[in-house]
């Protein structure tokens, strides 16, 4: 719009010039040569600007002739880097879809069209690591760490394969590099903190998880668990090393940090005893009974209680328990120590409880050494060994990734490697959860009813058992 303003204004300015030389003719008089060329004011105007007119056509010639190879030269190469970009954004696609020969292929014509190697490397990597080509992929990964802008990606190649080779010192030495250049990027701190910790360097590991803490890379019961996870390795090690103050100051961190964690708890409570600070064991480890009740805790508590009198090892579990009586671990803890210590009626009370609020095998298995020890019914015993089989197995670390059951919790898991995946829980497939009870009874069996009712019940006159 502008344009054609100013090119009605230049038109009209042009025309009200000639009109202006038209009412004011004059003569232009010159000698040149020898000779006397006269023209009107108009004639020698209209000159002047046919002759202006071919000067400026013959600078715009003069410039295209001059520009014209770098011009032609710039459409080629943008020409040829559009096509390198089309090209690098079909291989990406074909590495996505898992074309290893289109990949291939485009990685190579990608290489060609374009001079950017952050971007050709890439492609070329990836496209050999879809063909299985580890060690091209590996040179390409080599290529890109040897560049500033591609040192980082190039890292993170080489870290996954070393990863994949099994390689943790190469791995760990590529992630502290990674984490020396980008430090707050997510995954670096966590990569770097998983392999710190499983080579058992927990003082880098606490550090590189302080870290990610204080940028709030890890936040809320994820942060405060993995932290808690450190202190009481920590405080393993030293336990190990025979350095039971440093041992105890770092399973004291790790309760205080997670209280419902019960290695923490048991060990901490070990270690008072061992160093004589009884009362402050007992409120311990009393305290993480409540938080949550676990045979770990029950055996630390038994260990700084070594009486050899089963009566006194009952009162240690009764004060144990005395403000969580109802829980399940308070309730199978007194059964079996009063069933040690000859009270076979409160063990079989808190039996009879356990088999109607929470079945498992070894409840039936206590309930056949109760029937074993006080009437010596072997036959019984027996019936109720074979229900145990029925039940819910026992709780036990069962490794939340692979499944994998171990006795004690463990850091990282021996099978797959998991940092922190132990959960004490009952492993997968066992036995029905319902409570035993006569019609669950097999038609083989129909003396499991009777045996039942005389073992949850010991007024009654025991009746003998038949056979399968």
């Amino acid at each position: 719009m502008l344009r054609a303003v100013l090119v009605f204004l230049g038109l009209a300015a042009l025309g009200v010039a000639a009109a202006w030389l038209a009412d004011h003719p004059g003569l232009i008089s010159m000698e040149w040569g020898g000779r006397r060329i006269e023209t009107s004011t108009a004639v020698a105007a209209t000159a002047v600007l046919i002759l202006l007119i071919i000067v400026a056509a013959l600078y715009r010639f003069w410039r295209w002739l001059a520009t014209s190879p770098m011009a032609l030269s710039h459409l080629r190469a943008e020409g040829r880097r559009r096509k390198g970009y089309q090209s690098l954004s079909s291989g990406l696609v074909a590495v996505a879809a898992g074309d290893v020969g289109q990949a291939k292929k485009l990685a190579k014509r990608t290489a060609q069209l374009l001079d950017e190697p952050s971007l050709t490397l890439l492609l070329s990597a990836q496209a050999a690591q879809l063909d299985g080509d580890e060690a091209g992929a590996r040179a390409h990964f080599q290529a890109m760490r040897e560049r500033p802008d591609t040192e980082f990606l190039g890292l993170r190649g080489l870290l996954v394969q070393a990863r994949r080779a099994g390689d943790q010192a190469e791995a760990l030495t590529l992630a502290r590099r990674a984490f020396t250049l980008r430090p707050d990027t997510p995954w670096v701190g966590q990569e770097l903190f998983s392999l710190e910790a499983a080579t058992g360097d927990w003082q880098a590991a606490e550090k590189t998880l302080a870290h990610t803490v204080k940028r709030k890379l890890l936040l809320g019961d994820d942060a405060t668990r993995r932290q808690a996870v450190v202190l009481f390795a920590q405080a393993q090690a030293a336990a190990d090393l025979g350095e039971s103050k440093r041992a105890l100051e770092l399973a004291r961190k790790a309760h205080a940090q997670l209280q419902d964690f019960s290695p923490a708890t048991a060990l901490a409570g070990r270690l008072h005893g061992a160093a004589g600070e009884m009362r402050k064991a007992r409120r311990l480890l009393r305290e993480g009974w409540q938080q949550s009740a676990h045979p770990d805790i029950l055996s630390a508590w038994l260990a700084i209680h070594p009486n050899e009198e089963a009566e006194e090892r009952l009162s240690a579990v009764q004060k144990l328990i005395a403000d969580h009586e109802a829980d399940t671990e308070s309730r199978y803890a007194l059964a079996q120590a009063a069933l040690e210590a000859g009270e076979f009626d409160t063990a079989r009370e808190q039996l009879r409880t356990l088999m109607e609020q929470a079945p498992s095998a070894r409840v039936a298995r206590l309930i056949a050494d109760l029937e074993e020890t006080e009437q010596g019914d072997g036959a019984t015993a027996r019936e109720w060994l074979r229900q145990a089989a029925k039940l819910p197995a026992d709780a036990t670390w069962v490794c939340q990734s692979c499944g994998r059951q171990t006795g004690a919790w463990v850091p990282h898991c021996p099978d797959c490697g998991s940092f922190d995946t132990f959960a004490w829980r009952q492993p997968a497939g066992a036995g029905a959860i319902l409570a035993y009870t006569p019609e669950m009874a097999d038609a083989d069996a129909e003396a499991e009813p009777a045996i039942e009712a005389e073992i949850l019940a010991p007024d009654v006159e025991p009746a003998p058992a038949k056979a399968s």
